[in-house]
């Protein structure tokens, strides 16, 4: 009987110890660390071929490790295909439907491409796994801010930061929140620590030297925006398409006429059907004495205006109030000169950073 019991529990134990294939079986992602992590520090860095190849022998096509479909996706979105990254994202759910990070990169995904209900439907599934997850914690905040929801998306910011101090991300997206509401120097410091963390965020870079440049510190923003220059040709998942444009504006207040040109030319070049890079190229012109060009500029830039503008139409007709002046037209000078007299700033541009 004892040799009976004794062979029924060894055989017991022996059922319940997994061997290394057992346990590599029941995860599909056993093994895979090292080559995601490659993965991830390529995508960073903008080294899309490297990522391409950490991913080929994972085999993320019929994968069922969610993170290596994740990181095909990511992969995709940042070379501009959008509908693969889409399928792959949406396969990750299937794969992991569970996953709060998956939902939450999704809604990520989705927000980027200005689809804010899917993104938030995401987000609200990702929190409803886990209503600790950073990542949808750091997407529903940045949802928030733009409906100008700012006290619920400060707690929410704040939230994500506490959970995880290391997530650079979560301090970017609290450094945007402070950048929006004035709060130049406590947003400083969150994108100094988003930079800190990860070292190649052009965007965190532009929004420092900015913030930076609203403290008086000219030197501090200058240093920033070049740093944010040498990085911007690697691309990543940090290019930052407004760089041109701010350190454009920023050189042209500093009166640096030729140093700003080539900037402004550029954000005109990226943003054709904006008013802020015509506007500013027109101020430009103006102090170079080129005053028909100016005016070429200035009355693009009105005519492109909308309600969410920074710039205003009342900023623009004193600009073609001076441009006139100097052409010589003073019946045109004397009409804009009226209607800067009559313009109102606009409610939301007014509430805009309460």
């Amino acid at each position: 009987m004892t040799r009976l019991r004794n062979a029924v529990t060894l055989s017991i134990l022996a059922g319940s110890v997994l061997s290394g294939t057992d346990i590599a079986a029941s995860d599909p992602c056993a093994g895979t660390e090292g080559s995601l992590a490659s993965v991830t520090k390529a995508l960073d860095e903008g080294r899309w071929r490297d990522a391409e190849a950490f991913l080929h022998p994972l085999d993320p096509a019929s994968s069922k490790c969610v993170d290596v479909v994740l990181g095909l996706a990511h992969l995709r979105a940042a070379q501009g295909s959008d509908a693969e990254a889409e399928r792959l994202f949406s396969h990750a759910l299937t794969v992991a439907p569970d996953h709060a990070a998956a939902h939450a990169a999704f809604a990520r995904f989705q927000l980027s491409r200005g689809l804010g209900p899917q993104a938030a439907r995401l987000t609200a599934q990702a929190l409803s796994i886990d209503p600790d997850c950073v990542e949808a914690l750091v997407v529903r905040g940045k949802i928030l801010g733009q409906r100008e929801a700012y006290g619920e998306a400060r707690a929410v910011l704040e939230k994500a930061v506490a959970l995880d101090p290391d997530h650079a991300n979560a301090q970017h997206e609290l450094g945007v929140w402070f950048f929006r509401v004035n709060l130049f120097e406590q947003a400083a410091r969150r994108f100094e620590s988003a930079i800190a963390l990860d070292p190649n965020r052009t965007r965190t870079l532009d929004y420092l030297g900015l913030s930076l440049e609203m403290l008086g510190d000219g030197e501090g923003a200058e240093l920033a925006f070049r740093k944010a220059l040498e990085l911007q040709p690697r691309g990543g998942p940090f290019f930052d398409t407004t760089l041109d444009y701010n350190f454009g504006r920023f050189l042209l207040k500093q009166g640096r006429l030729e140093e700003s040109r080539p900037y402004l030319d550029r954000a005109v070049e990226l943003f054709p059907n904006r008013r802020g890079p015509r506007y500013q190229r027109a101020k430009l012109h103006l102090a170079q004495g080129d005053f028909e060009s100016a005016r070429n500029d200035a009355e693009r830039a009105l005519a492109l205006g909308k309600p969410s503008d920074v710039v205003l139409d009342l900023q623009v007709y004193y600009l073609l109030t001076t441009i006139f002046s100097r052409l010589g037209e003073a019946e045109l000078a004397k009409e804009y000169a009226e209607k800067a007299r009559e313009a109102e700033i606009p409610d939301q541009v007014a509430d805009r950073r309460r």
